[in-house]
């Protein structure tokens, strides 16, 4: 469906889905059950499939396709758009990752439980595994009352952020 107008499909609160996500994740789903059918997936378009507590869990987003000899994160890498852009435009997939490999101090959003989401879990999993801090915007484990998050690389950036957030309440 590349280069085609798709049809969009609303998931609520300015959200959608395009007419080649849904079957994209239907096909993507269909290969990892076939190959690993004991797995858990979790799906952007079609939620969770399996057991929560499976020994593998799946996290799928269908990709927006890339043009040709385009990737979006060559871009979001370009020296030239760090400079102009990096305040302004970030990815949510990439950006926890970012801290994870030190490429960034810190990372927050908020919004509410953001350790099952498709969009971070898999650069909260990152963070966690590089010894960075990980918490809600209220100082507590992600998936507890206080939601959104906050990813630091450090425990004094972390504490610089958490009062910076307190002191705007």
């Amino acid at each position: 469906m590349y280069g085609q107008r798709l049809t969009r499909i609303g998931k609520g609160a300015g959200d959608f889905a395009t007419a080649a996500d849904v079957p994209s994740e239907k096909t993507i789903l269909g290969i990892i059950h076939a190959a690993r059918p004991n797995d858990s997936v979790l799906g952007e378009e079609g939620g969770q499939q399996g057991a929560r507590d499976a020994a593998r869990q799946w996290l799928v987003d269908p990709p927006f396709p890339s043009a040709p000899g385009f990737r979006a994160v060559d871009v979001l890498a370009h020296h030239g758009f760090v400079e102009r852009f990096r305040p302004r435009v970030v990815s949510t997939t990439l950006a926890p990752a970012w801290v994870a490999s030190g490429k960034r101090a810190a990372y927050i959003t908020d919004g509410g439980d953001l350790s099952d989401s498709v969009h971070f879990a898999a650069g909260i999993a990152l963070c966690r595994a590089a010894g960075c801090i990980v918490t809600g915007i209220d100082s507590a484990p992600t998936g507890q009352a206080g939601g959104g998050l906050v990813v630091t690389a450090d425990a004094e950036t972390h504490r610089l952020l958490m009062s910076m957030i307190r002191s705007r309440n």
